[in-house]
């Protein structure tokens, strides 16, 4: 089980949030970093910048 880390520092399960993300942006991004670590950064990026708001895993007390 892999864990990442959120931009509030909070420790996620990786392949859970993936199974949350937005599928355009994952598809976006799929390719383009080498870590999941990487992967998660650039995906929350992404969503804020579609969606105008942090992604619910980015914040620092997530909901699953």
């Amino acid at each position: 089980m892999a864990k990442v880390i959120n931009t509030n520092g909070k420790e996620v399960d990786f392949d859970a949030a993936v199974a949350l993300m937005d599928d355009d942006l994952r598809e976006a991004i799929a390719g383009t970093v080498d870590t999941d670590q990487a992967f998660f950064a650039a995906y929350e990026k992404a969503h804020e910048a579609k969606f105008g708001e942090p992604w619910e895993l980015s914040k620092a007390d997530p909901t699953w």
